[in-house]
Parts: structure tokens; sequence; C-alpha cells
């Protein structure tokens, strides 16, 4: 067997970003998954990064292979545009609830702004990743996110949601713009059980309370187990960053691009 070819990360990574197409594609597609996955290590610039997943005909394997920290800080340069949606269905779904957790907390509050453009590059989603993301996206979250943008119109909608006669274009519903109509349809769209269950936890059905208590405990249940899952896996990992630390490092607007890049993102 031939030993594979030598290469120093770095200086590949130069090498094949500045090859037409085609060459770059066959180069990077001559070394074994390893050497890729270093090549793409050492591309610190994530626009970069992505180039190179995209040389190679499927990059779903080199995803969910890379830390998933650095595939957030390629997938946040397409925040907001739908792009994303081309390679969140590439994440495993430990990568997904990992994402989930990094990207939409800071400083361990819910960042609504950054939940509110994922939840738009999920509901770009093929409906069947839709699906699979859904089941690890906690409905609570969603709930948080969306209770003040989704009302029921009339005390029949109440009912409806209990005999499961309801779904996201029932005119019982009503939205407080078009991207919560949208996301709200592709929920529907992708799992109608798990938008039913969004509309209990929204208007808490059957729940004795007052609906802000009864949501503001299920926040704080929401925020305790996020807390619990990145302590864990930091621990299984030997991580001994601050949480702090690890936002700052897919934030970026604290990222310098060279003069390289800069040029490269005006062509």
């Amino acid at each position: 067997m031939n030993s594979p070819k030598e290469v120093i990360p770095q200086a590949e990574s130069e090498k094949l970003l500045a090859l037409p197409p085609q060459q770059a594609e066959e180069r990077f597609q001559s070394y074994e998954k390893q050497q890729q996955l270093d090549i793409i290590r050492a591309t610190p610039n994530p626009k970069k990064r992505e180039k190179l997943y995209y040389l190679v005909p499927d990059c779903t394997e080199l995803i969910r292979e890379s830390p998933t920290v650095e595939v957030l800080q390629v997938l946040d340069t397409m925040l907001g545009t739908g792009l994303a949606s081309a390679l969140l269905p590439c994440l495993s779904n430990q990568q997904f609830e990992e994402l989930v957790d990094i990207a939409v907390w800071r400083d361990g509050d819910l960042d609504e702004d950054s939940l509110n453009l994922w939840l738009y590059e999920l509901s770009e989603c093929d409906r069947e990743e839709l699906a699979r993301f859904l089941t690890e996206l906690d409905i609570r979250l969603l709930a948080v996110l969306l209770h003040k943008r989704i009302k029921l119109k009339s005390t029949i909608g109440a009912m409806l949601i209990e005999t499961e006669q309801i779904d996201a274009g029932s005119p019982a519903i009503g939205y407080s713009d078009e991207q919560t109509r949208a996301i709200s349809h592709a929920i529907c769209e992708a799992d109608a059980e798990i938008f039913l269950m969004l509309l209990r936890e929204l208007f808490a059905i059957d729940t004795e309370g007052e609906l802000d208590e009864i949501q503001q405990a299920a926040f704080n249940t929401v925020q305790a187990d996020r807390e619990y899952r990145v302590e864990q896996r930091d621990k299984a990992v030997g991580i001994d960053v601050t949480e702090g630390e690890l936002t700052r490092q897919v934030d970026l607007e604290s990222l310098e691009l060279d003069e390289g890049d800069e040029h490269d993102e005006s062509e």
C-alpha cells in the first residue's frame, strides 16, 4: 500500500484555493480523509474553509468529523441568507444539539435574535431534515421565542388544539409577522405532532396557573438543562475554557481578515 502524501496543511490550503475548481477538487480528493480534515482545520477564514468542504461531492462526512465550533464559524457567515440550510443537513444530531447550545445563548442567557436567525435557516431546510432537527430542539425553547408572536384569535382555538384539528394555516391562529408564519408552517409541514406540542406549550393547555409564570418556569428549566449539557460535554473532552471564551471563538466580528481574504470577498 502506498503511504499517504505528505502535506503541510496551511500551505496546501492556500494552493488549493488558488487553483481552478476542477484541479482543486482532483487534488483535494487525492488526499486521505484525515489529511483533508487537517487542511480544513488549518484554514482560519470560515469562508475559505467552506470552499474546501465543497471540494468533495458530499461533505457530510467531513462536516461530521469537524469540531462543531469550527462548523459553526462557517455557518455563521451564511445566517439570514438561507444558504446555511445547504450545510445544516450535514450535521449529526449531536452536533446540532451542541450548535444550538452554543449559538443561541450568550453568557448563559437566550439570544433571541440569534435563535430567530437559526429558525429562519431551519425553515429553509428540506422538511425531512427539519423533522430530524426538531426532535433535537427543545420545544420549550421555541415557545420562549414565539410566545408573543403567535396568538389564538378565538376561544375555539384551544378546543381545536385539544382535538388536534388545527394546523399552521388555521384561521384561529394569528401571527405577528410573516417570518413567524413561515417558521410555523415549516414546523407543521415537517412534523404536525411537534407543531401541536408547540401550541400546547405556547398556550399551556390544561395547565393551571398564570401563563407568564408557567413559561418563565419552563424557560428556567431549559436554561438549566442546557448548562448541564455544556458542563458534561466540557468534562468529557477535558475542556477548561469558560463559556464566554468559547463564545468569542465563534464571534466573527473578532476575526481579522488579511488583505488576501478581503480581496477574495470582493471578487
